[in-house]
């Protein structure tokens, strides 16, 4: 084995599989947060959010969907256990 290869192996399915559900988790939080943010925000903080005009607000919403389904994306490639 060499030294380079030594520390540094290709993860296996479960490894791939947890990288995966945690990049589409990681996504789907911050789709979350855009989308309360955008949709929610001028009911739970009205002061601050007054000032954020409704194209802003419609625009958070938008990349908050668009970010859910990349976080779909994510996790779509999981790989099943051979049995």
């Amino acid at each position: 084995m060499s030294r380079k290869t030594a520390h540094r192996r290709t993860p296996g399915r479960d490894a791939r599989n947890e990288q995966r559900k945690f990049t589409g988790a990681f996504v789907n939080a911050v789709a979350i947060a855009l989308f309360v943010a955008g949709l929610f925000g001028p009911i739970i903080d009205p002061v601050r959010m007054g000032n954020l005009a409704p194209e802003s607000r419609i625009f958070l919403v938008t990349m908050g969907l668009i970010a859910h389904f990349l976080a779909r994306f994510a996790v779509r490639g999981i790989e099943d256990k051979a049995e």
